[in-house]
């Protein structure tokens, strides 16, 4: 009796074709479900299907290879020498890139603009009348690719004068064009492109505050591990002003010990003052201050003579616990990881990190756990 096919993860299709051949080499035989031809991956994901019998040795190579990334990133954490900036073409994106063209000059980075648009596919057509819907087909999809492609030149060419205009003409923006779902493309430039950052506006055109899922900003966390720098729409971006304060949210995990590298090579040319924050609904303050006292050595041996400051923070509303400080603090620049959960509770109980993209007003730079 042949062995029962189990679904062992599923993820966008750059990200299970590297799975499957990765356990493939190890002698797992591994079979993908749900890739299209033409998108690359349905909008629920590709499915990579392995044998019940090899469930045990592929959970125990995954969970090696993980610890393998985890202690390579803590030793080596990325430089940020490349920026992706997805757009839409919207005053959000522009304000993103605005962002991106400031963090471009001071950390001597190059920028790449991304657009995505999409081409729906009808598969169902009368079969008298195929051929003239083809035809019809064709010309609307070179029509779709050829206003998406003006756009994005005009786009691209607006920025490039603002950063000349304000003496950040040496910054290098170069641009990709590319057909499919917006957080799926994302993510695959991501993998091609070896961003140390991608800089992304939290509302675009025709998103709303509604969409069950999420916003791109939301699904791209889900997709990559590269620190996602989110910009509200409320956040103009001012050139006057300096990055000063920044705070970074802890829930004592290793985690942070990544994020913290991280947070500290983007920052490495601002002057700041870090506020390190713990939020929390009922008091345990001694233990947590021991762990705060831990991370705060942690911030000293990674970058010294940074200035750190630690709060222990409780209230039952988080949101508006937040909201308070970053006012009364003056943060310019709110970093959190962000730690990946399952859809059901994504749905019925909405995590701090996706309450914080729909209402915060101020950049987030948001770290895949």
């Amino acid at each position: 009796m042949e062995d029962k096919l189990i679904t062992l993860a599923t993820d966008h299709y750059t990200a299970a074709e590297v799975l499957k051949a990765r356990l493939e080499s190890a002698g797992i035989k591994c079979f993908l479900r749900n890739v299209h031809l033409i998108q690359g991956a349905g909008s629920e994901g590709v499915k990579v299907l392995i044998h019940e019998d090899d469930l045990q040795m592929a959970l125990r190579l995954m969970n090696e290879w993980k610890v393998e990334q985890e202690k390579m990133e803590m030793k080596n954490p990325r430089e940020v020498r490349r920026i992706l900036v997805p757009v839409d073409f919207s005053d959000y994106s522009k304000n993103a890139c605005r962002y991106a063209l400031n963090l471009a000059k001071k950390l001597k980075a190059d920028i790449k603009i991304l657009h995505v648009y999409y081409a729906p596919i009808v598969d169902l057509v009368p079969i008298t009348d195929a051929y003239s819907i083809q035809v019809d087909m064709d010309i609307n999809l070179r029509e779709m690719e050829s206003n998406a492609r003006k756009g994005l030149l005009q786009f691209v060419s607006e920025i490039r004068k603002e950063a000349a205009g304000k003496g950040m003409g040496d910054v290098r923006i170069g641009y990709s064009l590319r057909e499919g779902i917006t957080e799926d493309e994302i993510a695959k430039m991501a993998e091609d492109y070896k961003p140390g950052i991608i800089v992304l506006g939290t509302k675009g055109k025709g998103e709303k505050q509604s969409d069950i899922i999420g916003s791109v900003v939301y699904r791209v966390l889900d997709r990559t591990r590269v620190p996602v720098l989110a910009i509200p729409e409320q956040s103009a971006y001012d050139a006057s002003k300096e990055v000063k304060n920044v705070a970074y949210a802890t829930e004592f995990d290793d985690s942070d010990y990544v994020a913290i590298r991280r947070l500290l090579s983007i920052l490495s040319e601002f002057e700041v003052k870090l506020h390190c924050i713990h939020m929390s609904k009922t008091p345990a303050k001694d233990m947590n201050e021991a762990r705060m006292d831990t991370l705060k050595k942690y911030f000293a041996k990674v970058h010294r003579g940074i200035e750190v400051e630690c709060h222990l923070l409780e209230s039952d509303d988080t949101i508006k616990e937040l909201e308070s400080f970053v006012e009364k603090k003056g943060i310019d620049l709110f970093s959190m990881v962000n730690r990946k959960r399952s859809l059901l509770a994504r749905l019925f109980n909405p995590d701090i990190t996706r309450k914080l993209i729909y209402q915060s007003t101020t950049p987030l730079l948001i770290f895949r756990a």
